[in-house]
C-alpha cells in the first residue's frame, strides 16, 4: 500500500509582516458596545499599545473600542515601538461585532 511519504503535517507559514505596507483585517475583540454605538462604517480610529502590551483601538475622544487579537498583533506592536503609527478603519458593524482594516498612516 502506498503512503503519503511520511513527511508529517507542516502548517502553512505565516506571512511576514512589513511595517510599511502590510494591511490586516480583523474582528475587534473585547468590544465595548457603548463605544461601538458612537461609530459608523468608514470611521478612522487609532491603534495604541496598552499597559499589558495589548493592541487597543482608541477613538478621537480617548475611549477604547476594543482590542486586536491577530496573528500579526505582535508584529504591529514591534513596528509601533520603532515609531510606526497605524489606523483602524471600521469596515463592518454587525453589533455586537465590528471589523476593522488596519494600515499604516
Amino acid at each position: 500500500m502506498s503512503g503519503s511519504g511520511g513527511g508529517g503535517y507542516v502548517p502553512p507559514q505565516r506571512t511576514k509582516f512589513d511595517c510599511e505596507t502590510s494591511i490586516i483585517v480583523s474582528t475587534v475583540s473585547s468590544i465595548n458596545l457603548t463605544i461601538l454605538e458612537k461609530h459608523n462604517v468608514g470611521q478612522i480610529l487609532f491603534l495604541m499599545i496598552g499597559e499589558n502590551e495589548e493592541l487597543l483601538i482608541e477613538d478621537g475622544d480617548g475611549e477604547i473600542l476594543g482590542a486586536i487579537l491577530h496573528s500579526n498583533t505582535s508584529d504591529i506592536i514591534n513596528c509601533m515601538k520603532q515609531g510606526a503609527t497605524y489606523q483602524a478603519e471600521i469596515t463592518t458593524i454587525n453589533s455586537p461585532t465590528c471589523k476593522v482594516k488596519i494600515s499604516r498612516n
